[in-house]
Parts: C-alpha cells; structure tokens; sequence
C-alpha cells in the first residue's frame, strides 16, 4: 500500500465499502459539480464550494475504493494527502489546485472579507470536471 505512510500517522482507518457505493459517491460529486456549474453566474462563493466539494467527494470515492477512509479530525487535509499519495507526481498540478481549493473554501465559509473572482470560480469548475474524469479512469 503505498498510503501506508497515512495509517501508520493514524491519520487513515480502513472501511469496507462495495464499489456500488463507490460509484454512488462518484455520481454524487458529479452532481454537486453539475450544481456548481449552474451557480457559475449567479453566486460566485457557492459555486466556488461546491466544485471543491465535489473534487472532494471524488477523492473521497477514491479512497473508499482502496479500503480506506480519513480520520475526522482534518479529513478534508487528509484526503488531499492521500490523493497526492495515490496519483503521484504526475497529477501534482490537480493536487496542487484541490489543496489550494481547500484553503480558499476554508477562508469563505470561516473568514470575513473574502471573495472570488468569477475567473477564479470557472477554472476551478473546469478543473473539478477533469478530476472527476481523472478519479473516474482510475475506478475502472
């Protein structure tokens, strides 16, 4: 297990989940993704969310497929982590804008003051989009 690093750091426990519930996952964070481009014109912050949600959620079905799941305490971090793990240097470029999507997700829902561009907004949809195709082709 090359994630072996992240359950010996605790940060990771195994679960069983049936690849249906792995594909369900999947079609969820395509949903979310579809909803965020509806929202692409008219609410910049929440459409920003859920593209990160839904790369989130891709990750998160990634990680069931391999018989893990993140620790609660700094999940979404984790799953980060365990995506760069998993894909490797190849895709540090998605990885590199989840976790920077993770960091401006957290500052507009705790901070006050923060905003998005909307430019800032369509390329994290695009990317999200291509992730979920990325997640997708390595699920098969």
């Amino acid at each position: 297990m090359i994630w072996q690093k992240l359950l010996n750091e605790n940060k990771l426990q195994k679960k069983s989940v049936s690849m249906e519930e792995v594909r369900t996952l999947l079609e969820k964070a395509k949903k979310t993704l579809k909803s965020a481009g509806i929202l692409l014109k008219e609410d910049d912050e929440t459409a920003y969310q859920l593209a990160y949600e839904a790369m989130l959620i891709g990750g998160r079905a990634l990680m069931f497929s391999c018989g893990v799941k993140p620790r609660v305490v700094g999940a979404h971090k984790i799953t980060v982590e365990f995506c760069e793990i998993f894909l490797g240097k190849e895709y540090s470029l998605f990885i590199d804008k989840l976790d920077r999507a993770r960091k401006t997700r957290h500052d507009l829902m705790y901070g006050v003051g923060y905003f998005v561009s909307p430019t800032d907004v369509k390329n994290l949809v695009d990317t999200a989009s291509d992730f979920l195709h990325l997640i997708e082709q390595k699920l098969k």
